[in-house]
């Protein structure tokens, strides 16, 4: 075996550092600011199943990871990155492992080499890694569980899947599914009554429900002694349940969820050739013709990795709330490995198969930073960053009444709404006496305290100034004791104008500044109270 061959899996990884990495000074906005301000409060103030508790969600295990790396120095982001790129690259290998079980012969090593670079390249992996979420978790220990199960290390599989499990509440959806489908596999594979099926199925596999107990175990716990519902709801809705739609297919959010999956970022040329696949095979059904041949790939493992991904694209689009890509971030490696098996079995050559991949990489790669994709222009429609545009995922659902906040989390070109903030708190360097001024519809995670001396937005609680922060009704609030200057910002996604106008009530226009980076342009508005003298 050459030293390339052998080293190959250096590549993915670190194509995948090369692209984090430079980011990992970025400050998590919008939820992802909730999520790093529970785990560094975790780190300050003690580890416990409430401190971890992050979000709403049941995600103590991968936010307690995350909150070891802040215990020596809360508010370390360079440590969480560390973490989560540690954690990505263990999913990369396990995606290795699954693959192989999918491809075993030695003539498939180059493909699958390609499948993990183009997993490892895919924007979302990325923009989910450093907005912190739970999500990320279950991201990564599905693709542990998976390869686990694969392999048929139940021990590895209950470990995994406990981490899962506790990521977040479809972790544990995840988990079952995963589980569930391999006991039906595994039962279809044995011989005998189904009884005997049954008990050697159990007999092998007990460890591996172990975190289901344990979670059920939990959740039965939680909702007996904690004044909260022991899953998340956050009043969207009076109980989660309420948020379930099994059947309800005329939905606007689900046709949003819909287009996120199989459409956002250049996924309609997966989901393209797995339709073609199917409706081929549709065709031959009618005209009872056999089944195509999928030659050097294991069967079953092609059978179950389908069933899965069927699954859960509809299990994951049953509970409707917001339309952010990471929901199902876990979807897009499984998309890109069905579309493979579906190449192979409409008859792509090697040679096709590994243009097709090679492409995959290169259109992936280019979009990590940049909205490029036609169809997915052309779908959701695009808003002016400044210097660049984004897909306007919030389109469909019309959502929130900013334009996108974490919808905008499906590739890195949302960090730039970070780094303009660092060049305009730079320039302005502000006081604790400094009021600025976020729109109420669009402060949601914004407001962090600056290093006092370089101004730039942390995480850490020590040698930081943090400004008046305020909106407009706040500021409304205060009659007499409105401050006698302040600092409108004004950011591409800003929904509506009404904070505007609502403070030039009282204040008047005395100049205003714009801030670029990373495509990005902020505006600061400097304004002054209309009883307050001017000079020139």
């Amino acid at each position: 075996m050459s030293p390339l061959r052998r080293w190959w899996g250096v590549i993915p990884a670190a194509l995948l550092v090369m692209i984090v990495w430079p980011q990992r000074g970025f400050v998590p906005i919008w939820d992802g600011n909730v999520y790093m301000q529970c785990v560094v409060d975790a780190a300050a103030n003690g580890l416990n199943v409430h401190s971890l508790r992050c979000g709403g969600h049941q995600s103590q295990l991968y936010m307690g990871l995350l909150a070891l790396t802040q215990l020596a120095s809360p508010g370390n982001l360079t440590a969480i990155v560390a973490m989560n790129l540690a954690l990505a690259i263990g999913a990369l290998g396990a995606f290795a492992v699954v693959l192989g079980r999918l491809l075993p012969a030695e003539e498939w090593c180059w493909q699958r080499a390609q499948l993990v670079t183009v997993i490892a390249l895919h924007p979302l992996i990325a923009a989910t890694l450093l907005q912190l979420n739970s999500d990320f978790g279950v991201y990564v220990f599905f693709a542990m569980t998976l390869a686990a199960i694969l392999v048929r290390r139940y021990r590895l599989v209950a470990l995994a899947g406990m981490m899962l499990c506790f990521s977040k509440e479809t972790g544990a959806l995840v988990y079952a599914v995963a589980l569930g489908l391999h006991v039906l596999f595994r039962a279809l594979e044995q011989k005998g009554s189904a009884g005997e099926r049954a008990r050697v199925v159990v007999r092998e596999m007990w460890p591996s429900l172990l975190p289901l107990l344990a979670y059920a175990a939990f959740l039965t716990w939680w909702s007996a002694t904690q004044g909260s519902y022991a899953v998340w709801n956050q009043g969207i809705h009076e109980r989660p349940a309420e948020g379930m739609h099994w059947f309800d297919f005329d939905d606007v959010i689900l046709r949003s969820y819909a287009a996120i999956i199989f459409v956002l970022g250049f996924a309609w040329i997966p989901t393209s050739v797995i339709l073609t696949d199917v409706a081929l095979g549709a065709a031959r059904t009618a005209r009872r013709l056999g089944d195509r041949a999928l030659p050097g790939v294991d069967g079953h493992v092609a059978g179950y990795l389908t069933a899965l991904t069927a699954a859960l694209v509809y299990l994951l689009t049953v509970y409707r709330t917001w339309s952010f890509p990471r929901y199902f971030v876990v979807l897009a490696p499984l998309l890109l490995i069905v579309a493979f098996i579906s190449l192979i079995r409409l008859g792509a050559s090697v040679r096709g198969r590994r243009y097709s991949l090679a492409a995959m990489s290169v259109l992936l790669f280019i979009s990590t930073h940049a909205s490029w994709d036609p169809v997915s222009r052309r779908l959701f429609g695009t808003f002016s960053l400044g210097e660049k545009s984004a897909y306007d995922v919030s389109s469909i659902a019309h959502d929130f009444r900013v334009i996108d906040a974490d919808h905008l989390c499906y590739n890195l070109q949302f960090t730039g709404f970070h780094w303009a903030q660092d060049a305009m708190y730079a320039a302005m360097k502000p006081t604790a006496h400094t009021t600025i001024v976020f729109p109420r519809f669009n402060r949601w995670g914004l407001w962090a305290p600056l290093d006092a001396q370089t101004f730039e937005r942390v995480a850490r609680r020590d040698g930081t100034v943090t400004p008046d922060y305020q909106d407009e009704a706040t500021i409304a609030a205060m009659r007499e004791k409105k401050p006698r200057e302040l600092w409108l910002v004004e950011q591409p996604n800003d929904g509506d104008t009404l904070a505007v106008q609502k403070l030039h009530h009282d204040y008047a226009d005395a100049d205003s500044v714009r801030y670029t980076a990373g495509g990005v342009i902020l505006t600061a508005r400097h304004l002054v109270r209309r009883d307050t003298q001017v000079l020139p």
